[in-house]
Parts: C-alpha cells; structure tokens; sequence
C-alpha cells in the first residue's frame, strides 16, 4: 500500500486504537536506538487530544430574577468528544476525532453601565424599517400578547458582533453567547438584526436585502467566537418563533414578552429555553460541533494537491450552466478556509449532456420509472451514485496520483426535468456502503436562478459537507449520544443557521466562519498526529528504521509546535504542523520502504436498510 492512502491510513488509527499492547511495544522499540523516547509522537498509539473550553453566558439586560443561573448550567454538558456522523445512519459507529472538550461555564450579567451603553448603540446603529412580513403574521396570530408596532429598527447583525466582541465581557480563547432582552425598558425598539453585505456571486441577488425570512434574532462567528440571542428582537421566520397559535410539537421559543401568564410559555420556562440553546445550538452546532464525514479521508498525498473538479452537464438547451459558475470564487473560498493545501478547481462541460447522464437524471427525479443500477440499493436516489461511480472517467478528467479529487457533478437543468426533486440544490452523497464520502451533485436551472441561486455557493456548501463540515441546524449530542436535526422538538436548532457559514441555508455568507475554521483545524490536527502515530508504529519495527531516527526526531519537533499551538487556541498553526509532521513520518517510511498493515472495513448496508440522506433543499423560497 502506498502511504498517502487515505482511506487505509484512516483505518489504521481505528486499529491502533485497539491494540494498546503493541503500541507500548512499539514506544519501547524506540530506546534501543539510544536517543530516548519521543516527546510528542507515540508509535502504534491513537491519542486523544483534551483541552478545556471556557464558555460565557452574559446577559444583557435580563433580570437576574428571570433566569435560574444554577438549574441553566446544571443542564449543559461537561464533555464533548466529536465522531464521523455519518456512519451512524448505517449502524456503524462514528469514527473517533481524538479529541475530548471539558467545558468551564461562567454566567454573567453585564453592569446596568454596559447595558445602558449597548441599547444606546443599538438605537444609534440601527434603521428605520417597516413590519416583516413575519412580525405581520405575528400580529395576526389570535393569542400574541401585544401586536409589533412600527417603524422597526433595522440593525446590521456583524456590526453588533463586532461592538460585543470589542466592549463585551468574552475571552476569545473561548466562547460567548449574549443573550440579549431589551424588553422592558423605556428605550426599547421593535427590531430585528439583518446582513447585507454579501450577494450570490452569481446571479448578484442580496438575500439579507431582499427577504423577510431573512431578519434575524441572532449572529456570531464572522470576526469573533461571539454568537449572541436576542429573544427580544423580531418575531422571526427561521425558527417559526413568530408563531404562537401552534401547539407546540415543533418546539421554538417564542419572543421574550411572550414568556408569562396567558402567554405562549410560562415565565419559568425560560431558564430551560436558554440552555436548550446553549447546548442544542451553541455547543453542539456551533462550537464543538462534529463533522459530517471524516475529514482526512480527503487529505491529499504529501506533495498533493486538493482538486474539485466539476463537471457541468447542460441539461437546458436554453441556457448555459458555465454563466452562473465561478471557479476561481470557489477556489479563493476554500483557500481561504484551508490555506495549508494546495488547491485546484477544474471544470468541464458536457454540451448537450449525453444520454447516461439524462437517463440517470430522470431516474433519479421520477420522470422515468426504469430498472437501472439503482435497483441493487433499493432506490432510484442511488442512481446518481451508482452512475457516476460507474462512468467516473468519462467526465472527470486525470490528475496527478498525488493529488486527492473531489466530484462536483452540476446539472444545469430545468424545473420539468428535475421532476419530483424540484427544489433540491444539492447534496454530498456517500458510498452507499459504509457512509464514506463519494462524489457531490448540484442542480441549478433559470427558476432557481429567478429565486437567487447560482452554482457557485451550492458548490462551496457542497463541497465543505465532502470535507467534513456539518450543517449549523443538524448535529450529535455527545454526552445523550443524539442525533439531531432541526423539527420536532429540536425546531428551535434553526437559530444556528444564524451564524456565519456558508453551510447554513439562510445565504448571508458565501464562505467559511470562524466556527468553522476552529472545528476544522482541530478535526484535522488531532487526524493527523494520529496517522503520524499510527505509521510511526509501523517504521519502528522496521530493520532500517535507525536510518530515518532524524527524519523523525523533526517529524516529533514538529508534532510538539502542533500540540503547543493548538492549547493555545492557534488552531490554524496546529493543523500546518500536524500535517507537516505527518509529511515526515510519511516521508521516513518512503525512504526505507516501510510497509502500513491494513484491514478492508467496507461494509455493505443490510438489504432494505433505510439509511437517513442529507440533503439540501432551498427553505422559505418565495418569502
């Protein structure tokens, strides 16, 4: 086997997890070359990265007899420890990122001072707007306690970040949420928090300008590790929470006036609001959240590069996909929130598209009810997959063996030819095997474009879901071992969407956030010391491995800055290190021809298992 295979590598931490007799056999093998034992890499070891997170719950402008301190905190988790999700929807267990959080919890009010200062800005900052369609609905709902009166106050949703992370309480080797009331007061204004500084890079469409679905209660994680709440401000649309005449199965929180006797929760209701936020939301989607997929799987060889090619099938003859696709937009994107790769975006166009890949289409939107290669999963869904999987090379084209190659397959179609799965942008599909990631599929057609949708921001989601990151509204609670998505009693998860990240469906960002970078960086720095580890066990049984003991010895110096800069919350140093070190184990066991023992873990689905797809459909459309 060769050493950059991802997927086998990856498989071997699993092994070496379990198989802590050898791994000790292995660290000894280490002394009888005489320049003692390693300081940071243990051979054959999988090891667990721990570090403590400090989160702030500061409130402005609540009473401090509204909130219950003690029973809030008593409701959060003490650990995280993030998996692959993934595998789970098969039955199989989420592969363990090497990573343990210990959280350390401070609730605080902020002084009547600050509070005075921060509703002053708000007042300042923000403009006068009419009701959103949503505070209208809000005022025909038949048990609202009071009706929204306008004007509303419009307030730019970065810039409040940004005066909270600047003048606020928080340390940013940590994490923050404000929850922020600024009922009550003589100065309170109707509101609602808004981000307009971002449109569609292709069809130029400014959905922070142009939707009511789009005004919000709460935003984080573009400059800072501050996210704050704001139950005060809207009613809303994302999170529903404009509606009170429901019966509460899909479980929201309503404004903060509605807290109270007659209204649509209880006063003491509130206290257990907020730390279903806090936990659901803040700590689980947003903070310690964890990945999808297994992100080294896409790791190129050292020396590699990370490659997304996409290959445009044009489906319209009235239009041209490659108009609404922008290849270095979507290369700067992912080169910002990956810097420590190489990267390459290719595209190719199939004009018209060829029979297979329109047969497969209409397979896979209900247009045609045919047998195909679909048949052995169960579901015309797997047709994309199967196809694809299939014919590979007739659409994308070769690239270096080094190089590790992400399929974006775009159909640039129309709404009659995507039939039943009108409304589906895209999606990061898997093997249908073992929930390993496979090839990424995009639809975009003049009716999505009409609605503001080109391919490019599809492509970046997409492609990020391949890579590892998760949706800010669905996610795995680590201590309840909870699966979760953003209905039924978890509605409320919504909120997450209101956080800066191109993988939120709510299309205010076309890039990454600071969330996002913090998740990614330790997935990855703790991935790759392990497989640094993991290889090392392998070299130190090896007859030449005297020869290399200095290619090592850098490769540890170098595992040892990693650690250091990931305790002191530089996660994107630790990650450039942990794969440099990487690279050097790698390089050492190259040199000396050493061998990496592996195992075939793919396992097939049982017959009619119904495996959970996550898809990405657009939301509120029209609103």
């Amino acid at each position: 086997m060769r050493i950059g295979d991802v997927r086998l590598l990856t498989l071997v931490v699993a092994l070496a997890c379990s198989t802590i007799a050898t791994a000790a056999n292995a660290q000894a093998r280490t002394d009888r070359f005489g320049d003692g034992p390693l300081r940071t890499l243990r051979p054959g070891s999988f090891v667990v990265q721990k570090q403590t997170v400090p989160v702030d719950l500061v409130f402005i402008g609540y009473d401090s007899r509204q909130i219950d301190e003690r029973a809030l905190l008593a409701s959060l988790p003490a650990t995280y420890s993030p998996i692959v999700r993934y595998p789970q929807f098969y039955g199989l267990n989420g592969r363990d990122m090497g990573l343990e959080f210990q959280f350390k919890y401070r609730a605080v009010h902020e002084t009547r001072a600050f509070t005075d200062q921060f509703f002053s800005f708000l007042a300042r900052t923000g403009t006068d707007g009419p009701l959103t369609a949503f505070q209208d609905q809000y005022n025909q709902q038949q048990k609202n306690v009071l009706d929204v009166a306008g004007p509303v106050l419009y307030i730019d949703a970065p810039t409040v970040e940004r005066y909270l992370a600047t003048h606020g309480f928080g340390d940013q080797r940590g994490y923050t949420i404000y929850f922020i009331n600024w009922y009550g007061r003589r100065d309170f204004r109707f509101h609602v928090y808004t981000k307009t500084d971002e449109v569609d890079p292709d069809t130029g469409y400014n959905f922070g300008s142009l939707r009511g679905s789009r005004k919000m209660i709460a935003w984080g994680g573009s400059v800072s590790r501050t996210w704050f709440y704001d139950l005060s401000a809207g009613p809303e649309s994302w999170t529903n929470n404009w509606s009170v005449d429901d019966d509460q199965t899909e479980y929201h929180m309503p404004p903060i006036w509605e807290y109270r006797t007659g209204g649509y929760r209880p006063a003491a209701r509130l206290t257990r609001d907020l730390g279903l936020v806090t936990r659901y939301v803040g700590i689980d989607l947003l903070f310690t959240t964890s990945p999808l997929y297994d992100p080294l799987v896409t790791a190129p060889d050292v020396g590699g590069s990370k490659v997304v090619h996409v290959g445009m099938l044009e489906d319209d003859p009235a239009s041209n996909g490659r108009t609404f696709i922008d290849t270095e937009f979507t290369k700067r994107e992912l080169r910002r929130f990956e810097p420590y790769y190489s990267w390459k975006v290719g595209l190719s166009d199939t004009k018209p598209v060829d029979a297979g890949a329109k047969r497969t289409l209409d397979i896979f939107s209900g247009n045609l009810l045919a047998d195909d290669c679909w048949n052995a999963f169960g579901t015309p869904f797997a047709q994309m997959f199967c196809y694809f999987s299939a014919n590979l090379a007739k659409y994308i084209p070769e690239y270096r063996p080094r190089d590790y190659v992400g399929e974006i397959f775009a159909y640039n179609t129309t709404a009659a030819n995507l039939g039943d799965q009108f409304g589906l942008l895209g999606f990061a599909d898997d093997n249908w095997v073992d929930g390993t990631q496979t090839h990424v599929f995009m639809f975009d057609s003049n009716e999505y474009r009409a609605l503001g949708y080109g391919f490019t921001t599809t492509g970046i989601h997409e492609f990020g879901h391949h890579i590892g990151m998760s949706h800010p509204h669905d996610g795995y609670d680590s201590e309840n071992d909870l699966e979760f998505d953003a209905s039924g009693p978890f509605e409320f998860a919504w909120s997450g969407d209101e956080s800066h990240t191109v993988m939120h469906y709510i299309a205010l960002a076309n890039g990454f956030g600071v969330f996002d970078r913090d998740n990614q960086y330790r997935w990855e720095t703790a991935g790759y010391l392990n497989w640094s580890n993991a290889v090392l066990g392998d070299i130190v049984t090896h007859p030449k491995a005297r020869q290399v003991w200095p290619l090592i010895r850098q490769a540890d110096d170098a595992a040892a800055d990693a650690v250091e800069a990931f305790r002191r919350w530089d996660y994107l140093e630790g990650v450039a290190k942990a794969r440099l070190a990487y690279s050097e184990v790698a390089l050492a066991a190259q040199l000396i021809g050493a061998s990496t023992p592996t195992l075939d873990a793919a396992r097939r689905a049982l017959p009619g298992t119904a495996v959970r797809r996550i898809v990405c459909t657009i939301r509120n459309p029209y609103d």
